[in-house]
C-alpha cells in the first residue's frame, strides 16, 4: 500500500512540473508576441501647393461646318456622273447630269421667240414714234394714234414674256446638271447612270471637314461660367489625339430634349486627320485656384461625420490628423486645414493604419 501511494505522488508531482512547463513556456511565446509590432508598408507624397484648375466637361460629335443634301430639281434620267464617292467637289461644279436634250432645244427656242419679240417691239417702237408725230401734224386719226400705243405695248409684254421664257428654260438647263451648291466631300451617293430621278429625290450628300463644329450643351450650373471665344481642349479618343477649338455660339434657352444650354465650338481640320461622327471629349476652363493643397479623396478616410488623412512623423508613425476639405474638383479635393506643406501623407496603405502604426516609406519622394 505504501508502494502504491508514493507511485501516485511521483506521478501527481511529474504532472505538476509539466504543467508549469508548458504554461511558462506559452506565456513566454504570448509575451514575445506582443512586444513586437507590425510594420506596415506605405506609400507617401511630400504635399506641396499648387494650382488646380478646374474645367466644364462637354461630350459632343465632329460635324463638317458644311452638312448637306442636294436635291434633285428636275425630272429625267440620269446619263453621266463626273464625280464618285469621296470626291471633293468645288462650289458650282456638275457632279453630274440628265438627258437634257429637250432642254437644250427649248433654250434654243426661248431664244428665237425672244429675237422675234425683239423685232416686233422695235417695229411697234418706230411706229409710235412715227404715228405719234402725224398725230400731231393732224395726219392721222386719234384713233391711228391710240392703235400704235396699244400695238407698242403688246409687243413690250411679248418681248417681257419672251425674255422670261428664255429664264425658264435655261434654269430647266441648268438643273438638268447636279450642281454642287457649296464645296465638300461627296460623303453619300444616291444615284447611278441609267436611273430615272424625279423632283426632291437625293442625290448625294455633301460635307466640309476642312472646318469642323461639335454641338453639345452645359448644365446650367456651368453656362454662366462660359462664353463665347474661349478655348476648349478637345481629346479624340479613337485616334488618341488632341486639339483645339473655340466657343462660337451659346444658347440663352436650355434644349427641351435635354435641359442643357446649348453651345457650338469650332475647331480647324485643314489636313483631313479628323472625321465627322467621331466622338471627342472637351474641357473649358472654368476657374483656377491657385496656390492651394489638393489631394485625391482616396486619400481621405471617413469616420462618421469626420474626414481625416494619415501623415508619417520622423519616427516613421502613422498619424491621424482631421482635415477641412474644401471645393471637390475631378477625383480630387482642396483640403483647407489640417495639412502642411511639407507633411508626409500617405497614399497607398491607408486601409491598414490606426494611430500610431509604425510604417516603412516605400517610394522616395
Amino acid at each position: 500500500m505504501y508502494k502504491k501511494f508514493r507511485k501516485n505522488s511521483l506521478l501527481f508531482f511529474f504532472l505538476i512540473i509539466s504543467t508549469m512547463f508548458f504554461g511558462c513556456g506559452r506565456r513566454s511565446e504570448d509575451f514575445r508576441g506582443q512586444g513586437q509590432q507590425e510594420i506596415v508598408p506605405v506609400i507617401v507624397e511630400k504635399v506641396k501647393k499648387q494650382d488646380i484648375n478646374e474645367f466644364v466637361k462637354i461630350v459632343g460629335t465632329l460635324e463638317g461646318i458644311t452638312d448637306i443634301t442636294l436635291s434633285s430639281e428636275t425630272n429625267g434620267k440620269i446619263v453621266k456622273l463626273n464625280k464618285r464617292l469621296g470626291d471633293w467637289v468645288e462650289k458650282g461644279e456638275s457632279i453630274g447630269r440628265i438627258d437634257n436634250e429637250e432642254y437644250q432645244n427649248n433654250v434654243e427656242q426661248a431664244k428665237a421667240s425672244l429675237l422675234a419679240a425683239e423685232a416686233a417691239f422695235e417695229t411697234a417702237e418706230m411706229n409710235l414714234e412715227s404715228s405719234k408725230k402725224l398725230f400731231e401734224e393732224e395726219s392721222i386719226s386719234k384713233n391711228d394714234y391710240l392703235q400704235a400705243k396699244v400695238n407698242f405695248k403688246s409687243a413690250k409684254a411679248r418681248l417681257e414674256g419672251a425674255k422670261a421664257s428664255v429664264k425658264v428654260a435655261e434654269k430647266a438647263l441648268e438643273n438638268s446638271h447636279f450642281t454642287s451648291p457649296v464645296s465638300g466631300y461627296i460623303t453619300e451617293m444616291h444615284i447611278e447612270v441609267g436611273e430615272m430621278i424625279t423632283t426632291g429625290q437625293p442625290v448625294c450628300a455633301l460635307v466640309d471637314s476642312r472646318r469642323l463644329i461639335i454641338k453639345t450643351g452645359v448644365g446650367e450650373s456651368d453656362i454662366a461660367q462660359i462664353k463665347e471665344g474661349d478655348c476648349v481642349q478637345l481629346a479624340v479618343q479613337s485616334l488618341n489625339r488632341e486639339c483645339k477649338g473655340t466657343i462660337t455660339g451659346l444658347g440663352i434657352k436650355p434644349s427641351a430634349q435635354t435641359a442643357n444650354y446649348p453651345i457650338e465650338i469650332e475647331l480647324d481640320n485643314p489636313q483631313a486627320k479628323l472625321y465627322p461622327g467621331m466622338v471627342v471629349k472637351g474641357y473649358i476652363l472654368n476657374k483656377t485656384y491657385e496656390d492651394v493643397i489638393y489631394t485625391s479623396l482616396n486619400n481621405i478616410k471617413e469616420r462618421y461625420d469626420e474626414s481625416l488623412v494619415y501623415l508619417v512623423d520622423e519616427d516613421n508613425k502613422a498619424n491621424e490628423v482631421l482635415v477641412e476639405m474644401g471645393k471637390k474638383i475631378n477625383q480630387g479635393v482642396i483640403i483647407k486645414s489640417g495639412v502642411e506643406s511639407g507633411d508626409l501623407l500617405v497614399v497607398e496603405g491607408i486601409e491598414s493604419l490606426n494611430e500610431g502604426t509604425s510604417v516603412e516609406i516605400k517610394n522616395e519622394f
